[in-house]
Parts: structure tokens; sequence; C-alpha cells
């Protein structure tokens, strides 16, 4: 078997850390991969930066779309032109550690049955210090419909992000699902966990990038990421179904894990609806009224009086309670005092 890795790196004004990016997929202890970079339509620098690579080193094949076809599709445009049989999603802003490559072809020539390998990941902020070490598993082999359904439950990625994880070109018959906005790399995870099972690697292989212009920061902040918790949970109801979750319940989870969001969200940012406008909360020259915008305010503004809401209905259940033990207690006394009072007039008769 060829253990040529297509290295998959959709591109979008990444200037700022596309060195360092590429910088670490040089690096790697394996050297038989090609990265397949597509530029997709940037207004910084990036693609000079991406020509300059591709001139030093012939397994750079980089690419500029024709007009903008968003995250997922970018995937998929480098993805079509990958000729690797193994395939590493990478991303702009990540880095891979130097054993990454070695690590993920080790383990997916170890069994057929292992459709995905995924690997611990550093958390590191915008300097590139290291905020947490992120391992949400013990090293180990897992059945993918079992992490199916305990994503589905946390109703988040905990798997982890596209840099953390290898699979093989064979075993998917289409790239990323372009419907998803943010959760796009959990549903491909999904398919490849539904035919076989999981290979995680403790050691920490990559590190994931947080910082205020990336991806992930923007979807959190216009709520992207709780329009696809609902979609996805959606398309994979099934497997909550056969644990015997309502979709009654499943609905119910999904909007209290979405109030709770916006909860810490305002408190982290102290921001207001406004902020979940990607055009700020008035139309500007350019821009027009976005439907979405509009939707996603409504949306915040519904999830953000559901909190309190929520907090006072605990409140008032706790009270409830503690008048059924006063209501109880003097009902006890009460019994006490008319007992009390029969024994006195039958002794003063």
């Amino acid at each position: 078997m060829s253990n040529l890795v297509s290295i998959l790196l959709p591109v979008y004004n990444g200037q700022k850390y596309l060195k360092s990016a590429i910088d670490s997929v040089l690096g790697q202890t394996h050297q038989d991969f090609e990265l397949i970079a597509c530029d997709d339509c940037s207004t910084d620098n990036s693609y000079a930066v991406l020509q300059e690579y591709a001139v030093a080193d012939e397994r750079i094949k980089i690419v500029k779309n024709q007009s903008q076809q968003g995250l997922f599709g970018n995937y998929n445009q480098c993805w079509q032109r990958a000729q690797g049989t193994l395939i590493k999603p990478f991303a702009q802003d990540d880095i891979l550690y130097p054993h990454y490559l070695e690590e993920g072809v080790k383990t997916l020539s170890q069994n057929s049955h292992i459709k995905l390998m995924l690997s611990a990941r550093n958390l590191i902020d915008e300097n590139g210090a290291v905020l947490e070490n992120v391992s949400p598993l013990p090293a180990g082999l897992y059945q993918g419909k079992d992490l199916i359904t305990w994503s589905l439950i946390f109703l988040t990625n905990k798997l982890g992000e596209p840099v953390t994880g290898m699979f093989r070109a064979a075993d998917l018959d289409y790239g990323y699902d372009t419907r998803y906005f943010h959760y796009g790399d959990l549903e491909l995870w999904f398919r490849l966990l539904s035919q076989g099972d999981l290979s995680f690697n403790d050691q920490v292989l990559c590190a994931f990038r947080r910082h205020e212009g990336g991806t992930t920061t923007a979807n959190h902040r216009h709520l992207f990421d709780l329009v696809d918790a609902m979609r996805i949970c959606r398309q994979y109801y099934s497997y909550l179904e056969k644990i015997g979750e309502s979709k009654e319940h499943l609905y119910r989870r999904l909007i209290e894990y979405s109030a709770l969001s916006v909860a810490h969200l305002t408190a982290e940012t102290g921001g207001n609806e406004s902020m979940v406008r990607r055009h700020g909360a008035e139309p500007g020259p350019n821009c027009g009224i976005n439907a979405d915008d509009d939707f996603a305010e409504l949306l915040y503004l519904s999830l953000a009086y559901i909190t309190p809401l929520l907090a006072e209905l605990d409140h008032a259940k706790g009270c409830l309670t503690e008048l059924d033990g006063l209501r109880a207690q003097m009902n006890s006394r009460s019994h006490q005092a008319v007992g009390w009072l029969m024994t006195s007039l039958r002794r003063g008769r």
C-alpha cells in the first residue's frame, strides 16, 4: 500500500500564520506527502506566500479559486486534487508536530477496521503559547458508533478539530458536507466512525490555535455552532433514538444548551445582540440586510432570555420544596398540638 499522504490546506486570508503552518508540514519525519493548498479569494498576501513555497518544493500544489467556496467547500477543492491513499486535513493557523504523519501512517497500516486516527493536541494562543493540553480519551481503540452517540450527548465536538485527524481516502465516497457552517468536520468524523473503529493516540501530535481571527471564534460569535448542533442531531438522531431519547427531549436539551452558550458568550464578551450580526448592528453601504443576520439576532435574544427564566424556575422549585417542608412541619406540629389538647381535656374531665 502506498503511504502517500495528501494534506488538505484550505486558505483564506491566512497570511499571519500560514508560514508556520507550512513549515510544520515540511518538518515531518514522514516525507512522502503532497500539500494541496487552495486559496479561497484571499484579500491579503496568502497566495503570494503559497507561491513562494510552491516554487521551492514540488510537493506543494497550489490553486486560486475563481469564486469563494467557503471553508468546507474549499476543503473539497483540495480533496478533488488529492492523489494520496491517506488524507490529512489541516488548517492555515494550526501546527503539525514532527511525528504526526509517521504516527498516522503507522496506525492506519495496522488494521483496516480502523477508519480514523485522532490524536491529542495542544490548544495554543495567537503567539503560539500553550494554553491547554487536550486529550479527550485515553489511548486505545474505540467502537465508532459508540463515539457518535457520546458526541451527540455532549452536543459539541469533543473528538477534535480537522488538524487532529487522518484517514484513508477510500473510506469516504465524498468530502465535507457543505451544508454545515461549523460542524462539517464532526459530521465527516461521524461518517467514518459509522463504518468502523477510532484509534486514539494520546501523544500530543498537533496544535490547534485559538485567536480572534479564527473561524471557530467567528462561528461561535455568529451562533453558527448552535445552528449546526441542531442540524447534526437531526441527521444522526437514530443513534440517540437507540438509547431511548425522544425528539422532544433532544430539542429541550438543544435549547437549554444553546441558552447556556449564549449566556456564556455574553458574559465572556460583554456584548449584546448586535455582535452576532456579521455586518454590525446596522446595515452598511455595501452589505444590505442579511436574513441570516436577522435570524441570528432573533435567536440570540430568545436564548438570552431563556437562561434567567430557567434560573427563576429553579429558584421557584426550590421555594416550593421549602414550602412543602414547612407545610409538613406545621401539619406535624398541629397534630402534636391537637393530641396534647385532647389529652389535657381528657385529664381535666
